[in-house]
């Protein structure tokens, strides 16, 4: 997976936030129904019976097991088989991430498969999903977040990311290769202005294009990365930390400083909790 791909979805993701509008359990035997252009998405796992969902030009079989994330915006028909019925878990949502959607950005399936365990889990999230929605407690919001995130979770990792289309997102194509030359250049110092000149942007439009894309300012970023750089190098144990700082273009004291801001550890107390954890690991064996 291209580097640009993982942080820029990573940011979306850190930033995702769903408001459930509603959440139940139906069973409907009536033929096709028609559903209007709505704002929110709506979550679906077939229990029983079968049926077919329409979008646009585009039919879905409903069967038990499947798992179907139905966009905002767009007329939906579906409705049971002939003689037959459809028993489901639903719940409507909306879920803005910044100024693009979460189907704009992932290009995303609409009906997944899922395995006699992973239904299972599904319709025990369900079950937690409308109790928490139907309580009044005062962690209603964090239970009902907590089970769509998971149920979310799963649509994610097996829908599959479609990275081509996704890296030809104008905004997501213009910072692609700014995040490609800050990783060739980690060893040296990196500015701002010199960023903004390969996005062909003003430095102060780019901060600001560049932190609503990434999840950070530029020159926060240049830090994580050095960071998780030095992380990476510190795990080998024949590195000096010298070296460390060196291949990330920072002094010695300022690697420590900094690395302990972003780590709460000193370089030399990461590698030693390191090191004892993959002795200790070995030794569970």
């Amino acid at each position: 997976m291209k580097l640009t791909f993982k942080t820029i979805l990573q940011n979306y993701f850190h930033r995702f936030h769903a408001d459930v509008s509603m959440a139940a359990y139906s069973v409907t035997t009536k033929g096709w129904q028609s559903e209007q252009p709505t704002e929110f998405y709506r979550l679906w796992y077939i229990m029983e019976g079968e049926g077919r969902l329409q979008i646009k030009d585009q039919y879905y079989e409903l069967k038990p097991g499947r798992l179907l994330l139905l966009p905002p915006g767009a007329q939906q028909l579906f409705g049971p088989s002939e003689g037959n019925f459809v028993s489901l878990y639903w719940c409507n949502f909306r879920a803005p991430i910044g100024d693009m959607e979460l189907f704009d950005i992932l290009n995303l399936k609409v009906s997944i498969a899922l395995n006699e365990q992973e239904q299972e889990h599904v319709v025990s999230l369900f079950k937690h999903l409308i109790g928490a929605y139907q309580s009044v407690t005062l962690t209603r919001g964090l239970r009902v977040r907590a089970a769509l995130f998971e149920m979310m979770a799963y649509f994610l990792e097996y829908s599959g990311f479609n990275e081509e289309k996704f890296l030809e997102i104008e905004p997501i194509a213009k910072i692609d290769h700014v995040l490609e030359y800050i990783e060739e250049h980690l060893h040296e110092q990196i500015s701002v202005d010199e960023l903004a000149k390969l996005a062909f942007l003003h430095p102060n439009y780019f901060i600001g294009y560049f932190k609503n894309i990434v999840g950070y300012a530029p020159t926060q970023y240049i830090n994580i990365r050095k960071m998780e750089r030095a992380k990476s190098l510190l795990e080998d144990v024949d590195v000096q930390i010298a070296e460390v700082a060196s291949q990330i273009g920072l002094q010695n004291h300022y690697l420590s400083r900094l690395f302990k801001q972003y780590t709460g550890l000193t370089p030399k107390r990461y590698r030693q909790i390191y090191v004892y954890n993959i002795e200790h690991n070995n030794n569970s064996k």
